[in-house]
């Protein structure tokens, strides 16, 4: 009988081990505010849900801010961040799918008479097509796993980011434009 070595029942063992994912979980930590809006402040939870233009009604102001969303270069380049992101987090994704190459090809090439060895000519027709798969890398760790969810994650907070980005410019023409009013009254 055959005893099998220590090598070969720790092998088995060893693969098996591998196949855990070593990044750590996350866990949330607890925010320093309370969980529930108060009893009083339920109005401010329901204008996160309305648009900018509903708090304002002054048509000039609101043509005002619709320049300014559509000419400001820093909300420009806010919103290409967020399809830089989009589209890094794409190709991260596709990392996790194995790489398939295809190719088709044909020749043709004619012999003529003078040089056959039946004496008349001849042509001939090759074709080839090659099917392959290269570049595909297990995921025994979870590395590409990983790195796709923080692309995610990157995407995400360059998109909250474009978001903040529009509101802190509205608030900003809102209130240059309160100022100015104020300063008309004023004179």
């Amino acid at each position: 009988m055959i005893r099998p070595s220590r090598l070969t029942l720790l092998l088995p063992a060893l693969l098996l081990a591998g196949c855990v994912n070593l990044a750590p979980d996350y866990q949330q930590p607890q925010a320093p505010i309370p969980q529930q809006w108060p009893a009083s402040a339920e109005l401010g939870s329901a204008s996160v849900q309305i648009g900018w233009q509903s708090f304002f009604l002054d048509a000039r102001l609101m043509q005002v801010i619709e320049q300014t969303l559509a000419n400001n270069r820093d909300l420009r380049i806010a919103a290409l961040n967020v399809e830089k992101a989009r589209a890094l987090y794409r190709v991260q994704r596709a990392e996790q799918l194995p790489t398939i190459s295809a190719g088709v090809s044909g020749s043709h090439s004619r012999t003529p008479s003078s040089l056959s060895g039946t004496g008349s000519a001849s042509t001939t027709h090759q074709y080839s097509a090659e099917l392959g798969l290269s570049g595909y890398e297990l995921d025994l760790f979870g590395r590409i796993r990983n790195l796709s969810d923080a692309a995610l994650e990157d995407y995400l907070a360059l998109e909250e980011t474009q978001r903040s980005t529009q509101i802190s410019l509205l608030a900003e023409v809102a209130n240059a434009w309160l100022t100015l009013a104020a300063d008309r009254d004023l004179l």
